[in-house]
């Protein structure tokens, strides 16, 4: 597997490349508000030779969002996340104001909606998608259990993306379009805490972190 990380927008967000054994590649958070960073996610598709065939959010605040537009008519994919978060493609202008994030163009509607349990796969990357409710009402992670060779290094622990509900050291904000701080952590300690102590936790934001080092704020 190859695995790129990219920090997108004003407000740093993580945003992954995964590409397969195939050549074909499932994109994370691709929020790339600026015609710099768009160009930079385009080119790094185009040299590794890249077929994009999953454009997933974790959640669909704006920050997060930036760049489902750029990616959906360049690529030909929708973005895909969880139905209980659809209501916030609809109040993108409101949050624009809202973070002060400039909104080039809105993001287009779901073209698939992804639950609990659900599969994600391209050929040599399997996720599992974790409903995690209370950053947003629709918070999904993206479990990878078995990655196998990463980058290269063979015997890579399995590898998590929770968007904003889970940081090194901390946890999303509740305050913001249906959050529930009660929700949030309820969903932390039994659906991600749960996971292997070793895997590699990729956050929305900031640096990366293990499921053992955030055991310990819980």
């Amino acid at each position: 597997m190859l695995l790129q990380q990219f920090v997108f927008n004003s407000f740093g967000v993580n945003g992954f490349v995964l590409g397969g054994d195939s050549g074909e590649a499932i994109l994370i958070d691709p929020s790339a508000g600026r015609e710099a960073e768009r160009k930079a996610l385009a080119d790094y598709i185009e040299t590794k030779g890249l077929k994009v065939r999953h454009l997933l959010n974790t959640h669909l605040h704006l920050d997060h969002v930036l760049g489902n537009a750029f990616v959906a008519r360049t690529y030909g994919v929708q973005p895909e996340a969880h139905e209980e978060d659809a209501f916030l493609l609809d109040l993108q202008e409101e949050q624009s104001g809202m973070f002060g994030l400039p909104m080039e163009e809105a993001s287009p509607a779901l073209g698939n909606y992804l639950a609990e349990g659900d599969i994600v796969e391209v050929p040599g990357i399997r996720l599992q998608v974790i409903h995690v409710a209370g950053h947003s009402p629709g918070g999904i992670a993206f479990y990878c259990e078995n990655p196998g060779e990463v980058n290269g290094q063979k015997d890579v622990p399995p590898l998590l993306f929770p968007g904003d509900i889970l940081f090194a050291g901390s946890r999303g904000r509740s305050d913001l379009f249906g959050g529930d701080e009660d929700a949030l952590v309820k969903g932390i300690k039994e659906k991600l805490l749960v996971l292997p102590e070793d895997t590699i936790v990729f956050p929305g934001h900031g640096p990366s972190t293990t499921i053992g080092d955030e055991r310990r704020w819980y």
